[in-house]
């Protein structure tokens, strides 16, 4: 069976720098980050640490002590 020109990587020395010795990227991702926690902490002020479900009413009627 006859492969492709396009089958295998090349040879060690014929890759491009990329490939062999460039970093593949800096790590600091796209955000600047500027004024972050400030960002953090105004989206999650007011939130309850534990929100009621949709049924936490109904299970709490219907296990409900009756006299």
């Amino acid at each position: 069976m006859d492969k492709g020109p396009h089958s295998e990587s090349p040879p060690p020395e014929r890759q491009s720098g990329a490939q062999m010795h460039d970093t593949p990227a800096s790590g600091q991702g796209i955000d600047s980050a500027d004024n972050k926690q400030d960002k953090v902490t105004a989206q999650v002020q007011g939130l309850s640490s534990n929100p009621k479900g949709p049924v936490d009413d109904a299970v709490k009627d219907k296990f409900a002590k009756t006299s």
